[in-house]
């Protein structure tokens, strides 16, 4: 039987986590930030210094994270490791890219320091291209620019950028010091939820699909998950993923992917979130509710979703996640107060809502909702709402 062993931080820890720890017995490595989380809880704890001792004589233990926030852990006490060593290669996009040739020569990157950028001649890049740092969470640092007049408004832009996320997440989770230029990737965008079983064969848990405003918006604000949305992506997502688990020779291992689709049906990655699947214990909660299914359990006792008979049970519902980024354009110090109320009511069947402390992170929550299928207008409400309507400044 395979060994599980979670590793838990903040900066948000959901009460469904807390309950299936306790549940299914999982053992959670005891350190601080795990004890301060998971306070009031019956937790399996196992010590630091023995959790070391376990990982390095079973590499193939099956670890999972709620927080990047952890992979420092990973660094420091295991920096040799075959798991510290992949998480790397995969966490840190410059690496990633380098790796991902085998399936993408052709695709377009450059890596520059952060206070290079300045001097970076334009002329040379292909735009329109995507610039973001080198190891990122959510979308912060991340710009779209389509030429090189913009080139030069997005570099001066970006120290404010930088500035606001310096010191929001440690630096093995959000480093702005690394700054990478990539071409952009087209077609739709989807995040999936997956675990490498110990025969490195990729388990697909949830497939979200990502909605934009626009052309240009690069923020997570609106993700979707459907019966059609699995019926109609599954195979094809599956069998890529593989061919991603042979490159970066994953195994034993859970992860939150993201990756485009374009017309013709080419896929290529954006981007492998290691060991944990959305971040703020978003997406995997969701399918509490998507799919009546617990994919913390998945992972600890290596289950494969019985995908037909899913999508049958939930064939004309739609479910969204709706990450309310702070896109008010006023730092959450100037803000005094959130209308959550006056959010709800814009929703017909509201499932879950999570506030977070705006005033610390760049965001106001979480939300989670059904909406029938084929009416969809109150996503696209908020998804070009910048949100103001919903705030209150100081004075």
């Amino acid at each position: 039987m395979i060994n599980n062993m979670f590793l838990i931080d903040g900066p948000y820890v959901s009460k469904y986590l807390k309950q299936t720890l306790v549940d299914l017995n999982i053992q959670v490595v005891k350190t601080k930030e795990a004890i301060t989380y998971l306070k009031g809880y019956h937790i399996n704890y196992i010590d630091e210094w023995e959790a070391v001792s376990v990982l390095n004589r079973k590499p193939q233990t099956n670890v999972y994270t709620n927080s990047e926030n952890t992979i420092g852990w990973l660094y420091s006490e295991l920096p040799q490791s075959e798991l510290a060593q992949t998480v790397f290669s995969v966490k840190d996009k410059v690496l990633f890219r380098d790796k991902l040739k085998q399936l993408h020569p052709q695709f377009y990157y450059a890596a520059h320091q952060y206070i290079d950028l300045s001097s970076v001649d334009p002329a040379g890049i292909p735009f329109p291209v995507i610039l973001k740092p080198s190891v990122g969470f959510f979308s912060l640092g991340v710009y779209k620019v389509e030429n090189a007049e913009e080139w030069k408004r997005t570099i001066a832009e970006l120290d404010q950028g930088v500035e606001r996320s310096d010191g929001l997440y440690p630096k093995g989770v959000l480093d702005n010091s690394i700054f990478i230029i990539e071409e952009i990737i087209q077609g739709d965008e989807f995040a999936v939820d997956c675990y490498y079983d110990n025969a490195g064969s990729a388990v697909v848990l949830n497939i979200s699909q990502h909605l934009f405003a626009s052309s240009e918006d690069v923020n997570d604000r609106v993700y979707i998950t459907s019966g059609p949305i699995i019926e109609k992506y599954l195979d094809r997502i599956q069998s890529y993923l593989n061919k991603l688990g042979e490159v970066f020779q994953l195994s034993t291992f859970p992860a939150h992917i993201e990756l485009r689709i374009d017309n013709s049906g080419v896929i290529n990655a954006i981007e492998i979130n290691p060991l944990r699947f959305g971040g703020w214990c978003s997406t995997p909660d969701m399918c509490q509710y998507a799919w009546d299914m617990n994919i913390y359990e998945y992972v600890v006792k290596q289950l494969k979703p019985d995908w037909p008979t899913l999508i049958h049970n939930k064939r004309e519902q739609v479910y969204a996640l709706v990450v309310l980024d702070n896109s008010t354009g006023h730092r959450g110090s100037e803000i005094k107060s959130f209308n959550y109320d006056a959010f709800l009511e814009r929703f017909s069947d509201p499932l879950e809502l999570r506030e977070a402390d705006f005033k610390k992170h760049p965001l106001f929550g979480f939300f989670m909702c059904r909406v029938h299928e084929g009416q969809l207008e109150e996503l696209y409400s908020i998804l070009h709402s910048d949100l103001k309507e919903f705030i209150v400044l100081e004075n």
